[in-house]
């Protein structure tokens, strides 16, 4: 095969790929939405918790009642947060089913199973024979095996620069726990030496 029906063929393939990639998209897109929502009704909730106890305790010294209607009042707008912030958690869960649901039709489509058969599953995404096509046309390799090895091996080598990194991020964590032990070490030994 030349370089020009090798990119053909890839060009087809990431065509028929492009469906699914999109459908992964909208569910990356659903996914973070959901979790920016979560993590902003946690600390809404604990900002309401801490202001029903907090407000009431600074109301008192005005009256007595005005503080008993201010607890009840928190009382009652945590819960309306509480509710209202559980629909949104519930709409943006239903638009990840909604983008599973899309993936699994656009996995479906006859044309995506059938171009499916004569390439390998592991590089059968739009990015990963986007990758490929960019590998054969700037010539770092010449066949569509040759474009595999060099995909298979970038894979493994950002593996192994992940994996060092994390390592590298856990060395810091642990040096930076042992610099704190130290220095409270210190302060525990300068306390009981009086």
């Amino acid at each position: 095969m030349s370089k020009e029906d090798i990119l053909k063929f890839l060009g087809t393939k990431r065509s028929l790929t492009a469906d699914v990639q999109d459908a992964r998209h909208a569910r990356y897109v659903a996914e973070t939405n959901y979790e920016q929502i979560r993590k902003q009704a946690k600390h809404r909730l604990i900002w309401a918790i801490v202001g029903i106890f907090i407000l009431p305790i600074v109301v008192v010294a005005i009256s007595p009642i005005l503080s008993a209607v201010v607890f009840w009042g928190g009382i009652a707008g945590t819960i309306y947060l509480a509710y209202v912030q559980h629909g949104q958690k519930r709409q943006a869960s239903a638009l990840i089913e909604q983008a599973n649901q899309q993936i699994n039709a656009a996995m479906a489509v006859p044309a995506y199973v059938q171009g499916m058969q004569d390439f390998p599953q592991k590089f059968y995404s739009y990015w990963t024979i986007d990758r490929l096509m960019h590998l054969i046309s700037e010539n770092r390799a010449t066949t569509l095996q040759e474009a595999f090895n060099v995909a298979e091996t970038q894979d493994f080598q950002n593996d192994q620069l992940s994996m060092q990194q994390e390592n590298l991020a856990v060395a810091k964590s642990t040096n930076s726990a042992a610099n704190i032990s130290a220095v409270a070490n210190v302060f525990t030994a300068f306390n009981t030496r009086k």
